[in-house]
């Protein structure tokens, strides 16, 4: 929690002129069918019971994305990559950090590979924030951040480039939705200090019959208020814990759904997704009472494919049809999110169909549309297709997340990938085996191209598995260990 004292500090110094604000409205686990929005389908075939009319009226007068990505398959490795601009391989935070030592359950056949389990760390690489910092923003962080293990340094969002934060810390999910709660695990002893994944510093919210997606919406507006007072441009991070589990309903809005009939799960699920919603509508009214609304960049994205395998209501690995599986997977379920840009220069109800925009683009993305240079990174700006409304198709995107992560589903294996122009090629590190797919024709990912006998699509598996095997070693990738042999799983000594 940051008071006025804190506020005045940061927004004190030379008054800037009227440059653009810019808020990135970061999801935890939303995916990519789960808002009103449609991305790209003449129907959605789940989700149609979503309520975002505020994510809806964003993307009317902004722009979409049809096929954007997270940096990975889970949170950790896709928020540090907005942070640096870099992938996960190159950084070798490939997976989601907890107390600084090895988050993957055992495996018979793989052994533990080397990654940065502490996460990101200050001085490691200059982030996002501190880019936009320097160039005289106010930088705000609310919500979850999870970039760096918790008790390390990088665990607070103040060490890597925010001069706010509200409610950031190591931990990657809440103990409770409820200010009732304090936000926290209900101990027997209500004087017993915090335990992990109790949410810190919302401690005037503690005892109070609120949401705590709704408390940081509030925060998160006062920061906007104060900031537009002191006429300083604001750099925003906007990170809802939800809708990670627990899925906790908010008692507010659920009882609709439930009468819609949905599951008491999937109708929890669905009001936390409203709330998340509630919070934009919160931001923009903010934001058009101090007339900056069409001064702001909103970026309204997810940080990982959505829940399938376990924790939602109804039949696994349905939940992001027509794509394969969810969250932690190799398939399109698990990293392909919705994506939603409004501000000034974006033309209005725009969709770029083809273009593919992943995570670590937002780095130089937002550093052009601020018109502030970038350090070299990994992403790409799309300023230019952006502002333009001009598709890109032949953009190179690269996944590698190396890791067991103890669930069962399609794809919910140690893989990397590559998709290029229309196809996507997986390596999975257990059996060694490749698949390939065109997502224009088959999006679902259910006929695997390696194992059609054709001379072009032979050509195409051989190009894409290079490309991609040279991609990883350039960026020094760490490979999972074959116990049995104690060799490195390459998947280049497997083309």
């Amino acid at each position: 929690m940051i008071g006025l004292v804190v506020v005045a500090t940061v927004l004190g110094g030379i008054v800037q002129p009227n440059r653009p604000n810019v808020i990135v409205v970061l999801v935890d686990d939303l995916g990519w069918q789960d808002t009103s929005l449609k991305f790209g389908l003449d129907q959605k075939l789940v989700g149609r019971h979503f309520r975002t009319p505020n994510v809806k009226r964003l993307a009317s007068r902004g722009l979409t994305v049809n096929q954007a990505y997270s940096s990975a398959t889970v949170c950790t490795p896709s928020r540090t990559s907005l942070m640096t601009g870099l992938s996960p391989a190159r950084t070798r935070i490939t997976n989601w950090v907890s107390n600084g030592g090895d988050t993957d359950p055992n495996h018979p056949s793989v052994a533990e590979l080397k990654w940065n389990s502490r996460g990101l760390q200050p001085g490691d690489y200059k982030t996002l924030p501190a880019v936009v910092g320097d160039a005289g923003y106010v930088t705000a962080h609310v919500g979850k951040a999870h970039y760096g293990a918790v008790g390390s340094p990088g665990a607070e969002p103040k060490n890597l480039g925010f001069q706010i934060n509200i409610a950031g810390g190591g931990l990657g999910h809440p103990n409770s939705y409820y200010g009732k709660d304090n936000f926290a695990s209900k101990k027997a002893d209500p004087g017993a200090p915090r335990v992990a994944n109790d949410v810190p510093g919302l401690e005037k919210y503690h005892g109070k019959d609120v949401f705590l997606d709704d408390a940081l919406a509030s925060e998160a507006s006062r920061v906007i208020d104060e900031t537009a007072k002191a006429k300083k441009p604001l750099f925003m991070v906007f990170a809802p814990y939800g809708v990670h589990t627990p899925i906790m309903p908010n008692h507010r809005l659920v009882a609709k759904y439930e009468r819609a009939g949905l599951d008491k799960i999937e109708a929890a699920y669905a009001s936390l997704v409203e709330t998340i919603d509630n919070a934009v509508g919160k931001l923009e009214a903010e934001l058009r009472r101090h007339n900056q609304l069409e001064n702001t960049f909103i970026i309204f994205t997810s940080d990982n494919g959505g829940y399938s395998a376990g924790a939602r209501g109804g039949a696994k690995n349905l939940h992001n049809l027509p794509l394969r599986s969810g969250k932690g997977s190799a398939y399109e379920g698990g990293t392909r999110v919705p994506f939603v840009i409004a501000g000034p220069g974006i033309p209005a109800g725009r969709v770029l169909q083809k273009t593919s925009v992943v995570t670590a683009d937002l780095f130089p993305t937002i550093l052009s549309l601020l018109g502030l240079d970038a350090p070299p990174v990994d992403g790409h700006s799309l300023a230019t297709e952006l502002l333009g409304a001009k598709e890109n198709p032949d953009r190179t995107l690269v996944w590698h997340y190396p890791h067991y992560r103890g669930l069962t589903g399609p794809g919910m294996e140690p893989y990397s990938a590559i998709r290029k122009c229309d196809f996507k090629l997986i390596f999975f590190y257990l059996d060694k085996r490749w698949e390939m797919y065109n997502l224009q024709a088959d999006p679902g990912e259910t006929m695997d191209l390696v194992r059609v006998s054709n001379e072009a699509r032979r050509a195409t598996y051989l190009r894409l598995s290079r490309e991609m095997c040279t991609w990883l070693n350039e960026r020094s990738a760490s490979y999972p260990v074959e116990k049995s042999t104690g060799k490195t799983i390459n998947p280049a000594e497997h083309i």
